[in-house]
């Protein structure tokens, strides 16, 4: 059995690939990437790209963007059905964000949530007719580094603190459970495990995944610069809390020029938490936040 990892080269591909190759484990990894020097080749926007090693059956693993996966899984059962014929299973990465922005105004974020259920949808109703497992993981919040990949999350929050030295937040700020990609690779590993041993159909389909540890945005802040190096310029910035009502009425500009950045600032005050702790799955013990020294 062959384990085909699609989206190697993302922060989460990056910890996965990693993780599974120190379990030494008897199945076999196979990256897949449009660079050939990465992988074998593959164009997620060409399938014709793709061909299957040896005939061996594979369980499809992916942390690609998931529309560019659906599309890419629709035009072979399709066109090419016979390169899915020893398909035994799938395990892919969407995003929280097909929850936490259905109510958002702006057309980026609605665009953006009609595009991961689109593909969620897609997704599953081949692998039913493949009769396959199937899981759809959703994490929220990843964070964390790997080389020179950096997440897009807490990385940001840190390049405003090391560039500004006043930051002002609302007084209650929503709460996060940001997830560390190197935990996302735990959990991916474990349910391929899960998988791989099932005799029957698995049920969960969907997972909405956080980390262990649920923190409202100051604490974050507060937790991030904590683990910083005492030389780090993010320390010396000043973290102001002001009432909601001030904060919202202060970002109000920001909507004439950017309504997505917008909606992502007011995101602030909003509760984003809540989803299944990575521990819950693994039993493995909770992770403290930042989970790592990625940022020093």
């Amino acid at each position: 059995m062959n384990i085909y990892l699609f989206g190697k080269t993302s922060l989460s591909g990056e910890f996965f690939y990693d993780y599974f190759n120190l379990k030494k484990t008897k199945y076999k990894i196979k990256s897949f990437s449009r660079d050939e020097k990465k992988g074998y080749k593959v164009d997620l926007k060409n399938p014709n790209t793709f061909s299957v090693i040896n005939n061996d059956e594979f369980i499809l693993i992916s942390f690609a963007p998931i529309w560019h996966l659906a599309d890419f899984l629709n035009d072979l059962f399709y066109h090419e059905k016979s390169k899915l014929r020893n398909l035994k299973g799938i395990i892919a990465c969407s995003s929280t964000s097909a929850l936490t922005k259905r109510f958002e105004s702006n057309n980026y974020d609605k665009n953006l949530v009609k595009k991961l259920l689109r593909s969620e949808k897609a997704i599953i109703s081949i692998s039913e007719k493949l009769n396959i497992n199937c899981q759809i993981i959703r994490p929220t919040m990843i964070y964390g580094s790997f080389k020179d990949i950096k997440d897009n999350n807490i990385s940001k929050i840190l390049y405003i603190m090391r560039h500004l030295k006043i930051v002002f937040l609302p007084s209650k700020t929503g709460l996060r459970q940001p997830i560390h990609a190197y935990q996302l690779a735990e959990v991916v590993y474990f349910l391929m495990l899960k998988s791989l041993k099932a005799k029957t159909k698995i049920s969960n389909i969907f997972i909405n995944l956080g980390g262990d540890i649920i923190l409202n945005y100051y604490e974050i802040i507060q937790s991030l610069k904590n683990s910083l190096s005492k030389n780090d310029a993010a320390r010396k910035c000043l973290i102001l809390k002001i009432p909601n009502r001030f904060y919202l009425i202060s970002i109000l500009p920001v909507m004439i020029f950017s309504p997505k950045s917008f909606a992502a600032l007011s995101r602030i005050c909003s509760d984003l938490s809540g989803f299944e702790k990575a521990c819950e799955i693994t039993r493995n013990k909770p992770r403290s936040f930042p989970f790592s020294n990625d940022f020093k």
